[in-house]
């Protein structure tokens, strides 16, 4: 039995399989972008440069509402019907990823001129 890890597109193929047991009907090529594009976005916020095994079900969770907002691309927000929906990471998700978070440390260089 093989131990080792498979990528595909920088995605681990587990994450991947894991995925497609939810979203089952759907592209493996739209689903890797999907995964891509939240781990650049939980790195982003928890100003890390690598994704954390615990933050793997993060990243599966934001990956599927991203899925969800498909044809929604470009709006930061909707409101329909007293319904309002904001296309960021959702508050839910940001207090999860809160415990992983780095502070991040700007340096000042002035420039002599």
């Amino acid at each position: 039995m093989l131990s080792s890890i498979l990528f595909l597109g920088g995605v681990n193929v587990t994450q991947l399989e894991k995925l497609k047991v939810r979203l089952p009907d759907t592209d493996n090529s739209l689903l890797t972008q999907m995964l891509e594009d939240a781990e650049a976005d939980i790195l982003d916020y928890t100003n890390r440069n690598v994704l954390l095994p615990k933050m793997e079900g993060l990243q599966r969770e934001l990956a599927i509402i991203y899925y969800n907002r498909l044809g929604s691309e470009g709006e930061a927000s909707r409101s329909e019907g007293g319904i309002s929906v904001s296309y960021e990471i959702p508050e839910g998700i940001k207090k999860r990823l809160k415990a992983y978070r780095r502070l991040k440390a700007v340096s000042m260089v002035e420039s002599k001129e």
